[in-house]
């Protein structure tokens, strides 16, 4: 397996089109389909399904997918590195982020963090709670900015203030969907025995908090879709499919005029954001005062 391979790989993959991914790599197509394959055969697997139209990557594809993007990113920071090793300034902060506060919050630090170090570079990996868990114990980010719940016993975390919150500051999760699936759609608010027998689009990792509360309110939610992107969920409820429920500042970063949010009561449910690192990590002066501002 060759670092070419991989880039190769990593092109397919990306595209799902041999043609599309060659004119890509500024190369031919009989080539690359050469490299694909001997990449298969070294690897034992296969890591597409073919048909006449398209490539459809398999499972092993996109371990292998993920995993490549990994590689060749640390590649390049090698290359990089051994290239300004001389520059004692040059400072890479990498950085995990769940989407609610990569759009809302995250810039405005980065601004303002970047008039106090300029020499400070960043690398912002987008994605899911679990994602950017998984890439902090692999070394790929050094702190990650995700929601709870997550294992408290194994990272050092400090909430992240959010004046968008206001006191309380924690986020409760709400309802959005189309007038039509609320009973009483002028409502400020929605108690959770409203959404009993409502078609519910949920993120995974939150299932298990809403099924809980349904069920010490006497019922089981009707929820049609389970999922690991928040913005499927609004996606869905914006396509007239279901009410979505997911935190407030999740909802919020992209408005929709077409539909109605309502906070959740009776219970009341709710979620905080945290910056993490892991408990051994040794954090540099730069990341340090990096956190601090998460906490202004």
């Amino acid at each position: 397996m060759t670092l070419k391979q991989l880039e190769y790989f990593l092109a397919i993959a990306d595209t799902g089109n041999m043609t599309q991914a060659a004119k890509n790599l500024n190369i031919s197509q009989p080539p690359l389909s050469l490299q694909l394959k001997a990449l298969e055969e070294e690897l034992g697997i296969a890591l597409f399904e073919r048909d006449k139209k398209s490539l459809v990557i398999t499972k092993k594809g996109k371990l292998l997918q993920e995993r490549t993007r990994q590689i060749l990113s640390m590649v390049n920071d090698t290359v990089y590195d051994l290239q300004t090793i001389d520059l004692d300034f040059r400072v890479i902060i990498r950085i995990g982020t769940i989407s609610s506060v990569c759009n809302r919050l995250l810039p405005d630090k980065i601004r303002d963090f970047s008039n106090i170090f300029p020499h400070i570079e960043f690398q912002i990996f987008e994605g899911s709670t679990t994602r950017i868990l998984e890439q902090m114990e692999n070394k790929a980010v050094d702190i990650g900015l995700v929601r709870e719940p997550f294992n408290t016993a194994i990272y050092n975390y400090i909430p992240i203030v959010d004046k968008a919150l206001g006191d309380s500051q924690y986020d409760d999760f709400c309802t959005i969907a189309k007038p039509e699936f609320y009973d009483k759609p002028g409502a400020i608010t929605i108690s959770l025995i409203e959404l009993k027998g409502k078609p519910l689009i949920v993120h995974r990792r939150y299932n298990d908090m809403l099924v809980n509360a349904c069920r010490q309110r006497g019922f089981a939610p009707h929820v049609i879709c389970q999922n690991n992107d928040i913005a499927s969920s609004l996606s869905w409820a914006a396509a007239g499919i279901g009410i979505a429920i997911a935190p407030y500042t999740s909802v919020i970063v992209n408005p929709n005029p077409d539909m109605i949010i309502k906070p959740i009561i009776q219970p009341r449910l709710s979620s905080r954001s945290y910056v993490v690192w892991e408990k051994e990590q040794k954090l540099s002066h730069e990341i340090r005062s990096f956190i601090k501002l998460f906490e202004e």
